[in-house]
């Protein structure tokens, strides 16, 4: 394809994602080519301004078997990809991956057209305004064209398909109850049977038709639908129906009058559809009509005189959750711990549930709180948001563009989000305000930085994960994690490497197992490395691990590296915190009290003392605790680690005292 003329870049181009991923400019189709171009272009554009580095790319394009030439691939797409949409739209290199930008005028995707006019008419409705309202979330529907990201590689579909679902279905609600108080329950009746014979679990649906049907005459049916639905409920998930969905059946029951429709703003003289069946006797000044959705049924007493006087708003439900680890494994006690926390009745201090998970690089953080999130993600029906806050990289995200894209999920259109970050903190609160959300902050830096995230009503939850324990962070809960146990060590090792491979060489897959020093990250990368050499015998992985020397070089495959994951956590630590690491390496693997420290690093006992507990509070090290005190003792993989980087950085590994004498002279109380 020769270059783009200037001509051609002043015509639209169109970007389009909600259906197959599609470019057209001018009415004419751009050959984009196979799934990856097509799978480079709607990961970058669904970053929203952000880089998405080679190693996503890399994971999206080709799960986890990357060539070994994906970055020369991967340039290749970025090329094509910039050729073929033109001037206008610029995709940069910019590492660690990379990043599109797209000019103010000249370019549409559909995406951003629906979120926009979604958010406008959720806005119309909450005001009361559902003639607006209707027309706005009909022509953000009308933008879909089937299937989201059609033809892209199933890596991306699979993260993102579902996600983009359920805002098409929460615009879709949104509709209807427009529609609802516009009057248009005869003619929604047909369509919302539809739509739950396509998705029976819906409650949401199921309580529109209620309301429709009541609104029709036909309370009968509406009964009958209210059993169609916990039947099915019942049958495929062995639950009952949510606590809206009872309450609005109990109104129906009672016939309560916040089911009658209101006159809307908007839709003056338009009459309703079908006579309704006559409310209970009660006050004139009670009967004014106003909207009813299962969500403002919930709010009523059932049988209550008075009905609700306005709609309550109905802000976007985000489901940002990314999949829990299919292969997750152990830690049983601390998921029951932290779902019990999050789903309990008992009352919060301080008015909110605000919990911790922590422990050191690669002991599986992310993988405990995403795990128990989607056990729980039913107690909070209002949205489940998952935030990368990326504080173990170089740029943590700083607080106000965290707020921003919090506030995005939530549903304020961009326009709406004020630019400093007290104002949104402030709109963020009142967002959260009388909501039940999960909210899950994956890779916090520091107080500072989370502090302004959190929500202050005690229906929302938070779930963080750190390298740091946030000990300065108020009324809180912690989760510590250890290393995995050695027989959960050992089902996950044969999850990854297969079950027939360690069967038939148990003392080898011991052997990796124990070298792996029940490190979730060590074990799933052993296990992924020799499920994908299926033609080395496990004795080969587990004499290269088995090498001091090499052992860590042995723990990467694709984009997962124990040393890299470490390292990064390593430079975030303060100069003399990283001496204090270093030469407790070449202590020995004993537990290393402050007074031996002390001697090596050629300081006093107490600044000794304060540099190890800090490592402490950071999960570099453990403290052991015997009759003559305490003492710190580092995981035998962090020491491989401080051992490389000592001889790294310090040029030679310095003459100690040997620790052994020292530590067991310290727990009898001979010598300090």
């Amino acid at each position: 394809m020769g270059p783009v003329t200037a001509s051609a870049s002043t015509e639209t181009l169109h970007l389009n994602l909600l259906g197959p991923v599609e470019a057209h400019r001018g009415g004419a189709p751009v050959k984009l080519g196979g799934p990856k171009p097509r799978t480079v272009l709607a990961a970058l554009l669904l970053a929203r301004g952000r880089v998405v580095s080679d190693t996503r790319l890399a994971a999206l394009l080709w799960d986890d078997r990357p060539p070994s030439t994906c970055t020369a691939q991967l340039h290749t797409y970025a090329s094509r990809v910039r050729r073929l949409l033109g001037p206008d739209v610029d995709v940069e290199r910019r590492r660690p991956g990379y990043l599109i930008g797209l000019p103010d005028h000249g370019v549409r995707v559909d995406l951003l057209e629906f979120q926009e006019r979604a958010a406008r008419g959720a806005e119309a409705l909450a005001a009361g305004d559902p003639a607006t309202a209707a027309g706005e979330l009909r022509r953000a529907l009308a933008v879909w064209r089937g299937a989201a990201l059609g033809g892209v590689c199933d890596p991306l579909a699979d993260v993102e398909r579902d996600r983009l679902e359920e805002e098409r279905l929460v615009t879709l609600e949104r509709r209807i109850d427009a529609d609802l108080e516009l009057g248009r329950h005869a003619e929604l009746i047909p369509e919302l049977i539809a739509l739950i014979a396509t998705d029976p679990l819906r409650e949401g649906l199921r309580g529109q038709l209620m309301t429709a049907l009541y609104r029709a005459g036909r309370q009968a049916d509406a009964l009958a639908a209210y059993r169609a639905a916990r039947a099915t409920l019942a049958d495929e998930l062995g639950l009952e129906p949510s606590a809206e969905l009872r309450r609005l059946h109990q109104a129906l029951l009672t016939g309560h009058p916040s089911l009658l429709p209101r006159s809307p703003r908007g839709s003056r003289g338009t009459a309703p559809e079908a006579s309704v069946p006559p409310a209970p006797a009660v006050a004139p000044a009670a009967r004014e009509p106003v909207a009813v959705t299962p969500r403002a049924v919930a709010t009523a007493a059932p049988g209550a005189a008075t009905p609700l006087t306005r709609r309550p708003e109905r802000p976007l439900r985000p489901a940002e959750l990314p999949p829990a680890p299919a292969d997750f494994t152990g830690r049983a006690q601390e998921v029951m711990r932290l779902g019990t926390a999050l789903t309990g009745r008992r009352p919060r201090r301080p008015d909110q549930a605000v919990h911790v998970v922590t422990g050191l690089p690669g002991i599986g953080k992310t993988a405990v709180a995403l795990h128990t999130a989607h056990r729980v993600k039913r107690s909070y029906p209002d949205g489940q948001i998952h935030l990368d806050l990326r504080g173990s990289g170089p740029e943590p995200l700083d607080p106000a563009d965290a707020l921003g894209e919090l506030l995005r999920l939530v549903g304020v259109p961009a326009h709406r989000i004020p630019g400093t970050l007290d104002e949104r903190v402030r709109t963020w609160r009142t967002r959260t305000a009388d909501r039940r959300l999960l909210l899950v902050l994956d890779d916090a830096a520091d107080e500072r930085r989370l502090r302004p995230l959190l929500p202050v009503t005690d229906g929302c939850a938070v779930l963080i994960t750190s390298r740091s324990g946030l000990y300065a962070l108020e009324g809180v809960s912690r989760t510590v994690l250890a290393p995995l146990s050695p027989p959960e060590s050992r089902d996950l090792f044969e999850k990854l490497a297969g079950r027939s491979r360690t069967g038939s060489e148990p003392a080898s897959a011991a052997a990796v197992v124990h070298v792996c020093g029940g490190l979730p990250l060590a074990l799933r990368i052993a296990g992924s490395k020799a499920a994908a050499r299926p033609h080395w015998p496990l004795s080969r992985h587990a004499g290269r691990l088995a090498d001091p020397d090499r052992t860590l070089a042995e723990l990467a495959f694709s984009d997962l590296s124990l040393r890299d994951r470490l390292l990064e956590a390593y430079r975030r630590l303060e100069p003399a915190a990283r001496r204090a690491l270093r030469f407790h390496s070449a202590l020995g693997p004993q537990p290393v009290p402050a007074g031996t420290a002390a001697r090596a690093l050629g300081t006093g006992v107490e600044e000794a003392e304060e540099l190890l507990a800090d490592l402490a509070a950071g999960h570099w090290t453990d403290v052991v605790r015997g009759h003559g005190g305490h003492a710190y003792r580092m995981h035998p993989l962090v020491r491989l680690f401080a051992g490389g980087m000592l001889a790294e950085e310090e040029g030679a590994v310095p003459r100690v005292l040997p620790v052994r004498s020292s530590w067991a002279l310290t727990r009898t109380g001979d010598t300090a």
